[in-house]
């Protein structure tokens, strides 16, 4: 487990943490990786401490999904922030906690670990609500090393990686300053034996034909959930940039980071495997993945980002999940799938509400604003299950759906020459007991 630590910084990256702790820190992490595959008694490592979110349909079931750049020294979330999101039963913390944080005393810039502010804020989450499921939100592919500590000079810090440019400088990761140092092997290497890079933000990449690599990734999600207050693992660019795991053959692979058709094919091989293996690891938690075909094969969860909007291409999204969770029984029950859009009008609502089933979260969260605005008042309205899937009507043209309390979704989608243009709906509280 990650220890809680901040080392304060003088722009641009004048920092009191010395060179001989960092190489007394990647020494340790390269003992680190081979021992921490397994743990007590020999025994492969898996997370006994994570929950899986509380699906319900007494409200709205949502989800939250965010992170508080500009914090204080630890990287915690605001007062108002935390009255908002301890009301969600599921929260994924992206990339950037605490990745502007600044010492109130002096408004300098303070150097923050990302594990650290995860683990700060993700302890604040459990402190005022213990049964939500938290999730860190880690990258599959990129290694994000292009460290920017200057709020008033955005020129990035390509130390460690002279290709990275601004996409690639998000947070201050432990596991990418080994990786770039003395864990470079486990880095992939392109068809002209150069380091590979990503279209996106020109990182560095997991070489997820190596074991190692695989059980580096994997124990980087375990180092977090071993702190008891972290519940799983996002699973970024698991479909690649594209975010549809149909477009993730070696072929394709190989264009995109200029590797040869073998490599690709290892690379394609063995990034399925550890998602997979990292699945098993967690237990009861979540793997979340990016796109609905990934659920039931390498990941137990998905946030779909902007997938939730007014058109048609909702309601049918979350009805064929439903069936494939039908279909696949007691282990599709387990999938959670967030549809995320920050539209929280009657016609997304309306929309989502005709689709939904068991396990769909509606997400709210803008990636980096913290939650000020994301908290709706439909969101505490009784609501109770639905009463029966969707009935579509052909003269109207209209979804609708009844629920316990008596709350009517309907949905019209505007859909012209077979393209689709979103559409118009209207959510009708009810207030029957259930």
């Amino acid at each position: 487990m990650y220890e809680d630590r901040t080392v304060q910084c003088a722009p641009p990256r004048n920092c009191t943490y010395s060179l001989f702790q960092r190489s007394c820190h990647t020494m340790l992490l390269m003992m680190t990786t081979v021992l921490a595959a397994v743990g007590a008694h020999g025994a492969p490592r898996h997370c006994a401490t994570c929950r899986p979110p509380v699906h319900s349909w007494d409200t709205m079931p949502v989800s939250f999904h965010s992170a508080a750049t500009d914090t204080g020294p630890r990287g915690l979330w605001s007062e108002s922030d935390l009255q908002i999101i301890k009301k969600f039963p599921l929260v994924t913390i992206e990339k950037w906690q605490g990745s502007s944080a600044s010492d109130p005393a002096t408004n300098d810039s303070v150097f923050l670990w990302e594990e650290d502010a995860w683990l700060a804020a993700a302890k604040q989450i459990k402190s005022v609500s213990p049964n939500t499921s938290v999730i860190v939100w880690m990258d599959t592919l990129l290694v994000y090393t292009g460290w920017n500590m200057d709020p008033h000079n955005k020129t990035v810090n390509t130390t460690l990686n002279p290709d990275a440019n601004a996409e690639c400088a998000t947070g201050h990761f432990r596991p990418a300053e080994y990786l770039e140092t003395e864990g470079r092997s486990l880095l992939l290497k392109n068809s002209s034996n150069k380091l590979a890079l990503s279209s996106f933000g020109h990182c560095h990449v997991y070489d997820h034909s190596q074991a190692a690599a695989r059980q580096q990734w994997t124990n980087q999600c375990l180092d977090m959930t071993d702190s008891g207050v972290v519940d799983g693992c996002g699973a970024d660019f698991s479909a690649m940039g594209w975010n549809e795991w149909s477009m993730c053959t070696p072929e394709n692979i190989a264009a995109d980071m200029g590797l040869d058709l073998k490599t690709a094919t290892a690379w394609t091989a063995g990034h399925r495997r550890m998602m997979n293996d990292t699945q098993t690891a967690l237990g009861q938690g979540l793997l979340i993945a990016k796109d609905p075909a990934e659920l039931g094969d390498h990941a137990n969860g998905v946030l779909q980002e902007t997938g939730c909007y007014k058109r048609n291409s909702t309601v049918n999204n979350l009805q064929n999940l439903t069936a494939r969770r039908r279909a696949a029984g007691e282990l599709g029950s387990k999938w959670v799938y967030q549809c995320h859009g920050r539209d929280t009008s009657n016609d997304t609502l309306a929309a989502f509400l005709v689709g939904a089933g068991d396990g769909d979260f509606f997400t709210v969260g803008g990636w980096y604003n913290g939650a000020q605005g994301h908290w709706a008042d439909e969101f505490d309205r009784p609501l109770g299950p639905p009463l029966a899937d969707a009935i579509y009507n052909h003269s109207t043209e209209t979804w609708s759906r009844v629920f316990a309390s008596g709350t009517k979704a309907t949905f019209t989608p505007h859909v012209v020459n077979g393209r689709d243009m979103g559409g118009t709906g209207t959510v009708i509280w009810g207030t029957n007991p259930f």
